[in-house]
């Protein structure tokens, strides 16, 4: 068992009354100077209720909060019965705080998957593993194909960054081999978006193609050799199920091989491995047929359907019109469960930080919400999401089945992994820049002297890889909070603890609450949060994408 925190957990009575009283005094005397309001406002924002939840969230019972575990369902409930005791709106489906997310789980049947290639005459049939890397998948579990092959650059197709690897191509009924990632002159953000598996998917059926290969850079493959794929074999990946009939998708299978073979797919074609390899470390390599054909076939073992809820409650606005739309505020609940292969006695990850603390923060600001008694002219939907850790699934169904009008969200704030181990003077807003939502996050910031800093981990695309990723896919602004890397109150680097947390303790037993953690700034952090929340609620307008920017010109006009 891991530590326990034997702090007794007493909530602030008397100092939420005091804040109450005091509000109403003002009201009566007069005008409240900058200070005593702020003041006033951060009494409604409880640590010692934060560390209540992150207590339960983390503990081992409920055994890291895997997807569709036991555990998880048991924090849903938890949730869900707290919205219910605030007096919030049930969102989910069938008048519940539920939306339950139906998933299926897919693994490589590595007897029947299988990859040969004929080079001049000559077929090798490889070894999954050493050779190739293929997963299970859900949405499209088996097929087999045998195609011709031909070389595509990135497999990228972005007429507006000027960049068309399929120019001159015909790869209709090819299986394409493709480097992996994106070009490095790509802004990091747009980089991560089309050398996403699924962007270059949809490019690839647009064009007729059957099949995918990919490859990796010099520079990939330095940092991520090839061959620690291979312990990711048999590895389960998650999909959420579609509810409808969906047409197959002409693309029967892909893979991923190794240098060595990439070599030799080369070994007969106008130029050969380290001359495609040289030209994408400069920029980007043109196409080419490479005079060889492949034998691609996948097998998945699939598992029943099972479901994993999303937990939805909404506060609804004071504004007869603007009651309607919804300012979005989202967080996951679910972590990666059990690793029998950590080192050490413990086994559970209890993603303290991540993101049982967002978790936390959400529902101290409904709580402050209802403590308050002042409604937002705008509804406020919390949305605490399930599957982010197997790629953002719950926010991507309800993106794409929304319990609620789709066009009545208006914005999105996310809020995962703020690393409560620090009392921060910034915040990073990833994303800020490119909306409306930039200068609101700043100004309500302010109001507690915390400024706005910029992305400090550029190079990781993160503004792709969490839960508000599935708003902006439907157009919609959104911005992703985490505490800032800037010095912190008190002396403290908060770079330096952040990249500490992620070297050490993120996605391990390490995370759990025999960290020192602080949840004094987790109530400053829900405070910010708040005010943010409330800016974008009670504005005039409706937050709008800025003009040109690439997201909002690729989503926003859905």
């Amino acid at each position: 068992m891991k530590k326990k925190r034997n702090r007794f957990i007493a909530f602030r009575q008397a100092g939420y009354m005091a804040c109450m009283l005091g509000l109403g005094a003002c009201a009566a005397s007069g005008p409240v100077s900058v200070e005593d309001q702020v003041a006033q406002e951060r009494a409604m924002f409880n640590p010692d209720r934060i560390e209540a939840d992150v207590t339960f969230l983390a503990d081992d019972l409920l055994r890291g909060r895997d997807t569709g575990s036991e555990g998880y369902r048991i924090a849903a409930n938890y949730v869900a019965a707290e919205f219910a005791r605030l007096g919030l709106k049930p969102a989910g489906n069938n008048d519940s705080y539920f939306q339950e997310v139906p998933f299926k789980t897919a693994q490589v049947d590595m007897e029947k998957s299988s990859m040969s290639i004929t080079i001049g005459g000559d077929s090798r049939t490889l070894v999954l593993g050493d050779d190739f890397f293929m997963a299970g998948s859900v949405q499209n579990p088996h097929g087999e194909v045998t195609a011709d092959l031909v070389f595509a650059g990135y497999g990228i197709y972005a007429p507006d960054l000027g960049h068309d690897d399929f120019e001159g191509l015909d790869v209709e009924g090819k299986i394409v081999v493709a480097l992996s990632g994106a070009p490095t002159s790509f802004n990091t953000e747009i980089r991560a978006h089309h050398g996403s598996s699924a962007t270059k998917g949809q490019a690839l059926r647009d064009r007729g193609a059957v099949g995918l290969v990919t490859f990796s850079t010099l520079e990939a493959e330095k940092r991520r050799p090839f061959a620690r794929l291979k312990r990711f074999i048999g590895f389960k990946s998650y999909d959420w199920v579609q509810p409808d009939a969906v047409e197959p998708s002409s693309l029967k299978a892909s893979a991923s091989v190794s240098h060595d073979v990439a070599r030799t797919l080369f070994a007969n074609a106008e130029k050969d491995l380290d001359a495609v390899l040289a030209a994408a470390a400069d920029g980007a390599p043109k196409g080419f047929a490479l005079n060889a054909t492949a034998t691609l076939k996948r097998a998945s073992k699939l598992s029943d359907t099972f479901e994993s809820p999303n937990v939805l409650a909404v506060l609804e606005g004071s504004d007869p019109e603007l009651k309607n739309e919804y300012v979005v505020l989202s967080a996951h609940l679910d972590h990666i469960g059990v690793s029998e292969r950590a080192k050490g006695e413990d086994k559970i990850n209890n993603g303290a930080l991540d993101n049982a603390s967002g978790v936390a923060i959400l529902m101290e600001v409904a709580r402050a919400y209802v403590r308050a008694g002042d409604r937002p002219r705008r509804s406020i939907l919390f949305a605490i999401v399930a599957a982010e850790e197997k790629g953002l699934l719950g926010a991507e169904y309800f993106a794409h089945y929304p319990t609620l009008e789709k066009s009545n969200l208006i914005a999105n704030v996310n809020l995962d992994m703020p690393i409560l181990l620090y009392d921060f003077s910034d915040v990073v807003a990833f994303g800020a820049e490119r909306s409306s939502l930039g200068p609101v996050t700043e100004q309500a910031l302010a109001k507690i002297g915390v400024s706005l800093s910029p992305d400090p981990m550029p190079q990781e695309g993160i503004f792709t890889r969490s839960d508000h990723y599935r708003f902006v896919q439907q157009g919609i602004p959104s911005v992703f909070l985490v505490t800032g890397w800037g010095p912190g109150v008190g002396g403290k680097d908060g770079g330096a603890i952040f990249r500490e947390f992620l070297g050490n303790t993120y996605h391990s037993p390490a995370d759990d609450l025999s960290q020192d953690i602080d949840f004094e700034a987790g109530a400053k952090f829900a405070h910010a949060n708040w005010l943010i929340a409330n800016a974008i609620a009670n504005g005039d307008a409706r937050p709008t994408w800025n003009e040109g920017d690439f997201f909002g010109e690729t989503f926003g006009k859905r």
